[in-house]
């Protein structure tokens, strides 16, 4: 394979992790927007039925803790995304440069 097509071959590699990688983080970002209104629903549901100052501090402290554990949860879900992403752009990198082809440029120079 020609340096040309190589050079073809990788940003066409990397627009599709790019691509896919953005997709996920999509899907990602609407599922938790569904789940952050569904916890905000079900909180002002609760709201009135509290009749006392210790009952709101228990629901707020509730739906803190769900809150953070749902912020935690996407920032991982994101890590892993960018993770995967950065191992597939890796392996296409190292695929475009690869020893056989600096073996073969060594010759080429020779």
């Amino acid at each position: 394979m020609n340096p040309i097509e190589r050079g073809t071959k990788l940003g066409r590699d990397l627009f599709e992790i790019n691509t896919d990688s953005l997709r996920k983080i999509a899907e990602l970002s609407a599922e938790n927007f569904k789940r952050y209104m569904e916890l905000n629903q079900d909180y002002l549901q609760k709201l009135p039925e509290v009749r006392e100052f210790s009952a709101f501090v228990e629901l707020q402290r509730e739906y803190g803790q769900t809150l953070w554990e749902g912020v935690q949860d996407d920032m991982k879900a994101r890590g892993e995304i960018v993770r995967e992403a950065v191992e597939h752009s890796g392996s296409a990198l190292r695929g475009v440069f690869s020893s056989d082809d600096a073996e073969e440029a060594v010759e080429a120079a020779a």
